[in-house]
This record gives structure tokens, C-alpha cells and sequence, in this order.
């Protein structure tokens, strides 16, 4: 194997999620994104080693300042990775337990034993968000578990599917019908992708889009997002919801929590429950006019 180029993009954390997926399109095989303090995130992104990493750094300066964030609050870094290290890499992204009976692995993993009581979903990390690896996507895929185990068959919503991860847990967990929806055109294409790899792909449906992307009602909704989206949608969502119906809202810093609880009481809500995973947190909401069984 070739090595490969590495490049690494210091961003304010509101746009850097929008960076990952602009150097996905840009052709990196694969992107990984880490927080940092100060409200800033870290994009590291690979790419063959004939990518003009010129342009890539020129279109990521662009598409900053087209979100009203100055250039100047960027910062590059760039390498080389030789093949070795391209493995370690990879040995980093190794399997990971999602839930009580769901392990998320890459494409290159061994296949292994895991029990027969454990769901074994394959996500391409080529994917900006959704590989199992962040607590976020732990908190949404424990919550699922547990609301499948009490009830197979139940409809799900996915708002800001990514990778789409939570909608493929879904369905192999034993959800009815499960919809797929990201506003971002590339996160829509890997949940397609990842589907056909778990061979679930003909009992979901993907949309370019987000709430309105659908008609439909739904059992569950799960939005792994962010707080300026969870705070945005938290009306809207309410009308996605069949009768009993339930909310698993994730991407909330822990410290944030008594924010969006607020926000969602005030929308008519009741918090269930809260998850904690390190400095990160979500929460089960349901309509404040039912009781929880």
C-alpha cells in the first residue's frame, strides 16, 4: 500500500462538522474529528497521495468565509502517512459496543465471535460522524436498544442520519420501518452505502432533507445532532410523533442539560431520562400529556 496524505484543520466547532463533510466530498477516505477546548474542533482528513491538498485547503477557506467564519480562524497542518502508520490508524477504529447487543465495526475488521445475542453492524469510517466512537452515538444506539427490547417492530426516525448508524442499529434490532434523513447530500450517500453493507438497505429509507423529508409519523425520533439544531426542531418534532410516541435527542454537551431541558418542557415535554458519556449527554423526551408506562 501507498502512503497517504494527512490533512489537519483547526475550526471553531459550529462549522466543523460542515468541514467534514466538505473534505468527504473533496475525496478524503476517511475524516475523524476530535473536540478540543475553547469551543474548537480538530478535522483530521486522509487522502491518495496525488490529492492537490492546495485546492483542498483553498476550498475549505472558502466555504468558512461563505458561513460568515474568517479564514483566519483556521488553522492547517499537513503530512505524510506512511502505510504503517495508515494501520495504526485503522487498528484505532477497531470494533466498539454501541449498546447492550450492538457492536459497530469497519469494513477491514476480522470477522470474530461476538455471541449470538450480539448485533454485529459494519460503518465505513469514511463517514464524518457515526462510527461508534463517540459517545453521542453510544448514548442514541443504548437508548434504541432499550426501546426495541420492549418492543420489536416500533417505526423510527433518524434527523441527521450521518453515517447512518442509528437507523441500521435500528433495523437490525428489529424496527419496523426506518427513515433516514441528513440535510447534507454526502451523509445521505454513506447511509446508502452502509446499508447495502448490512444488507438492511431494502427495509430503509434515505432522504436528502430533514423533518420535512417525510409525511410519515413515527414511534421513535432520534436527532444525534447538535444543540442549535435540537434547539431549532424541538417543535416541530412533536408532529413526527405517532401516539406514545417518544424523542432520543443526542449531541448535547452534559454541561448543556439543563438548557435544552428547559427549552423542551417549555415545548410541552417531559424529560424521561438522561445518559451521561463523558462530558457528553442525551436524553429520552416524551409528549407531556402521556405518562411513561
Amino acid at each position: 500500500m501507498r502512503g497517504m496524505k494527512k490533512l489537519t484543520v483547526a475550526a471553531p466547532g459550529e462549522i466543523a462538522e460542515g468541514v467534514c463533510d466538505l473534505l468527504l466530498g473533496l475525496g478524503a477516505g476517511a475524516v475523524s474529528r476530535e473536540e478540543e477546548r475553547n469551543a474548537e474542533s480538530v478535522v483530521h482528513a486522509y487522502f491518495d497521495e496525488e490529492k492537490d491538498m492546495a485546492g483542498v485547503t483553498e476550498a475549505v477557506g472558502d466555504f468558512a468565509e461563505f458561513l460568515g467564519v474568517p479564514e483566519s480562524s483556521l488553522r492547517f497542518g499537513a503530512g505524510r502517512v506512511e502505510p504503517k502508520d495508515w494501520e495504526n490508524w485503522k487498528s484505532r477504529l477497531g470494533p466498539v459496543r454501541v449498546s447492550r447487543r450492538v457492536v459497530v465495526v469497519p469494513p477491514w475488521e476480522k470477522k470474530r465471535g461476538y455471541g449470538p445475542a450480539t448485533t454485529v453492524v459494519e460503518i465505513n469510517p469514511a463517514s464524518a460522524f457515526g462510527t461508534g466512537h463517540h459517545e453521542t452515538t453510544r448514548i442514541c444506539a443504548s437508548y434504541l436498544d432499550e426501546l426495541l427490547a420492549r418492543r420489536k417492530g416500533l417505526s423510527v426516525f433518524d434527523l441527521g442520519c450521518g453515517s447512518g448508524v442509528l437507523g441500521i442499529c435500528s433495523a437490525k434490532l428489529g424496527a419496523g420501518a426506518v427513515f433516514c434523513a441528513d440535510t447534507d447530500f454526502h451523509a445521505a450517500g454513506e447511509t446508502a452505502s452502509n446499508s447495502r453493507r448490512n444488507a438492511v438497505d431494502s427495509r430503509i429509507k434515505i432522504w436528502c432533507g430533514s423533518l420535512d423529508a417525510t409525511s410519515g409519523k413515527f414511534d421513535v425520533v432520534v436527532s444525534n445532532t447538535s444543540r442549535e439544531t435540537l434547539l431549532s426542531v424541538r417543535d416541530s418534532m412533536r408532529e413526527k410523533l405517532l401516539p406514545g410516541g417518544r424523542l432520543v435527542v443526542s449531541g448535547i454537551l452534559a454541561a448543556e442539560r439543563g438548557e435544552i431541558a428547559d427549552a423542551y418542557r417549555s415545548a410541552g415535554y417531559d424529560i424521561v431520562s438522561w445518559k451521561v458519556d463523558g462530558q457528553w449527554a442525551g436524553a429520552l423526551i416524551m409528549p407531556r400529556e402521556e405518562t411513561e408506562p
